[in-house]
């Protein structure tokens, strides 16, 4: 069975974190150099707090859905100045009221990150038009992602649009031609710790993948898409909940296949039971188009 987390906590699946994490450490550079920085979809803030170490030196603006979530991420987030806007970003009123904290009181240039926001729209063009809109006209540089569905192979419940390359080719005709194309690409890994060593930090080595299939799609245009670079995020992994996790997912299936076969041998023997008694009292049988006694 799957679990689907559309916020990230401390407690998500340290595989799930990771994947948020490397998106917001990749816009790091571009978001500190920016005086204002606007969050779209901003959720629980910890995955952008663990990139910018809890800090935004300049105007902050968090948009989402969820006072809850806003509330959270203005806590996870600490800056200079905070703006927290709750809009439904499929709504071109909404729209506007986010367009319009943004721009307000400061000079143009900026920075907008927006990552797994267009899927759960169910218009997802407005945003677009009004994301494009702050690049060209108001100097801001935009970091946009979408999932990757054919890597998932499953339809999520919480998502109105469906991902591909195709999709993703679609939505780049509605972009600056100058914009930037990125994969994200899930990975494995490994840690040693040696004991009484000095830990001094660990670098990590990746092998560039060869015709792996992305995870998500990432786009980012403006005038700061230069400071946009590649990054790898790693984190600890729970393998002994992860592998109780996976054993109980198999224990009720197995238990669930059982119960649907008991109850499929229990509707056969109820179905010939009924069959028996139209047969005795010379009535048609049911379900079965035989109408002899």
């Amino acid at each position: 069975m799957n679990v689907w987390e559309e916020r990230i906590t401390r407690g998500t699946n340290a595989a799930i974190r990771v994947e948020h994490d490397a998106r917001y450490r990749m816009a790091a550079p571009a978001i500190r150099a920016a005086p204002v920085w606007c969050d779209l979809g901003c959720g629980n803030g910890i995955a952008a707090a663990s990139a910018l170490d809890g800090r935004f030196d300049g105007r902050m603006v968090l948009v989402d859905l969820a006072d809850e979530a806003l509330d959270h991420a203005r806590r996870e987030l600490q800056a200079a100045d905070t703006v927290t806007l709750r809009a439904d970003l499929a709504a071109e009123e909404d729209l506007r009221r986010v367009r319009d904290a943004v721009l307000d009181g400061g000079p143009d240039g900026g920075c907008v990150t927006c990552f797994e926001v267009a899927e759960h729209l169910t218009s997802f063009v407005p945003l677009i038009e009004m994301l494009v809109g702050l690049a060209r006209h108001h100097g801001f540089t935009v970091a946009l992602s979408v999932p990757n569905d054919a890597f998932w192979s499953i339809e999520n419940p919480f998502h109105h649009t469906m991902w591909g390359e195709g999709a993703f080719e679609e939505l780049r005709r509605l972009l600056p031609e100058d914009h930037v194309v990125a994969r994200q690409v899930a990975l494995h890994g490994s840690l040693i710790q040696v004991e009484g060593a000095v830990d001094s930090g660990h670098s990590v080595e990746v092998e560039p993948p060869t015709g792996t299939t992305p995870t998500h799609f990432l786009v980012v245009f403006g005038p700061g898409a230069t400071l946009f670079a590649g990054t790898a995020q790693v984190g600890e992994a729970d393998l002994v909940e992860q592998r109780r996790w996976e054993r109980q997912r198999e224990s009720d299936l197995a238990f669930l296949k059982a119960l649907e076969s008991k109850l499929r041998g229990e509707v056969r023997d109820f179905r010939e039971y009924i069959h028996e008694l139209e047969r005795r009292l010379g009535l048609p049988l049911s379900g079965s188009g035989d109408h002899s006694a």
